[in-house]
């Protein structure tokens, strides 16, 4: 993503501190969690208050191990809050206090007591405050080894350690957040946002930063409304956002919808279920093997796509690229350039705001309709391929009428001609007017 490092800058999420002090974070594209606190750092460990521990819980028989921490730092405007966690949950409340608190629950499981206390005993939260940024960092010096729970030679066996996070923090700071194996769930925030979630599930309802950027691997995302956002989604059961200012969404093997999108949307998908958008004022599209539903651009669209089929509703200037993609166009409002290759191309309307309509196909199917009081001069071009036409359209051959001539030159008129201008050419396929 190019635009990754743009956007750490902007949220000031990757500052160093004076006396070589610092928190650093990490690219988010790495597999490594997105907060790392370095030896320089002044970060303590604290003991955890209100810490307890108990033989089990949770309605089963294992042996189970907790204990509480909770710290609250003060904070100002400028601070920014950054979490790292893994193997559960982050919770993000905000509230009207100048302060930041984290409360968090840790259980851990085990086949037997011993094992699931020293499962607890290994799982610890650094937290502390240096220069403009707050901290809280889930550790844990026992990674390796199986997690989970199963049977081995006829024996139940468990390994789990349980970490949720609680935060609360004020409305307008900077947050970065990254989890592992676990969701984040949060409300409203207007300050920046960097998060990344790796199998587990991100869900928000309004985002009204102008910088905001979320990646989800092996998950779900669900925001409700988005200002402005850089947004990956890979895998997972789907990226679905109400609203947006702007978008700039990469997808892989997962679908997308999103509702209306106020300003303008870059958006690449390879594999999944689908896209679906409900309006845009402009967009950038790059798509393969997935199917594409777009209701209304209010401007303008360039699209490139590989197999399968897109649906738009209304356009206004269309430069569209395909290859084995079934393309259906409602109302055509402006321009309109195709380039394709394979399967068909239909525009139910073309308007009189459409001046110069180009269309290049090979191996197309090519069904066009224009509305009654569109009026242009065209120049079909043919190649192994037939021309049929309406009663408003006028045409007469220029070249290539000869019995068996398997090229054929077309001028003519649609309505009274001049205007507008149709330029097609079709090898292999059909063309059809309106």
């Amino acid at each position: 993503m190019k635009n990754l490092t743009g956007i750490i800058a902007a949220l000031v999420l990757v500052s160093s501190i004076a006396n070589a002090q610092s928190v650093n974070i990490e690219n988010a594209i790495n597999g490594e969690v997105a907060v790392n606190v370095s030896q320089k750092t002044n970060v303590e460990e604290l003991v955890e208050p209100a810490s307890f521990t108990q033989n089990t819980s949770d309605g089963d028989d294992d042996p189970m191990r907790s204990k509480t921490f909770s710290k609250t730092f003060a904070a100002d405007n400028s601070d920014k809050i950054i979490l790292s966690n893994q193997y559960g949950s982050i919770l993000v409340k905000v509230w009207d206090r100048k302060e930041v608190k984290v409360d968090v629950d840790i259980k851990a499981y085990s086949s037997n007591d011993a094992e699931a206390q020293k499962l607890l005993d290994n799982t610890t939260i650094e937290a502390g405050k240096s220069g403009d940024q707050i901290v809280f960092k889930t550790t844990m010096e026992q990674k390796n080894g199986n997690w989970g729970n199963g049977s081995r030679n006829g024996r139940r066996w468990r390994r789990e350690v349980k970490i949720n996070y609680v935060v609360y923090m004020p409305v307008s700071n900077a947050l970065t957040m990254s989890q592992n194996y676990g969701d984040v769930n949060m409300g409203d925030l207007n300050g920046p946002l960097y998060v990344k979630v790796q199998y587990g599930n991100f869900t928000a309802r309004n985002l009204n930063s102008t910088n905001n950027y979320i990646s989800v691997q092996y998950g779900k995302t669900n925001v409700q409304a988005v200002n402005k956002a850089i947004v990956k989604q890979q895998y997972g059961s789907g990226l679905t956002i109400g609203s947006a200012t702007t978008l700039d969404i990469d997808a892989q093997y997962t679908g997308v919808n999103v509702g209306n999108i106020k300003g303008n949307a870059i958006i690449k998908q390879q594999y999944g279920s689908g896209l679906t958008v409900g309006s845009v004022e402009n967009l950038d599209l790059d798509v393969q093997y997935a199917n594409v539903n777009v209701n209304t651009i209010k401007g303008n669209a360039k699209i490139r796509q590989q197999y399968n089929n897109i649906s738009i509703s209304s356009v206004g200037n269309l430069d569209l690229n395909a290859q084995y993609t079934s393309a259906s166009i409602g109302t055509l409002r402006g321009d309109g350039k195709f380039d394709m290759q394979y399967n068909k191309l239909s525009i139910d309307e073309v308007t009189n705001g459409c001046k110069l309509l180009t269309v290049d196909g090979g191996y197309l199917g090519i069904s066009i309709n224009f509305n009654n009081s569109f009026n242009a001069d065209f120049d079909v071009h043919t190649s192994y391929a037939s021309f049929n036409y309406g009663d408003r359209v006028s045409a007469r051959i220029t070249d290539g009428g000869d019995r068996g001539s398997t090229t054929k030159n077309y001028t003519g008129k649609i309505g009274n001609g001049g205007g507008a201008r149709v330029k097609v050419n079709s090898d292999y396929g059909s063309v059809s007017f309106k």
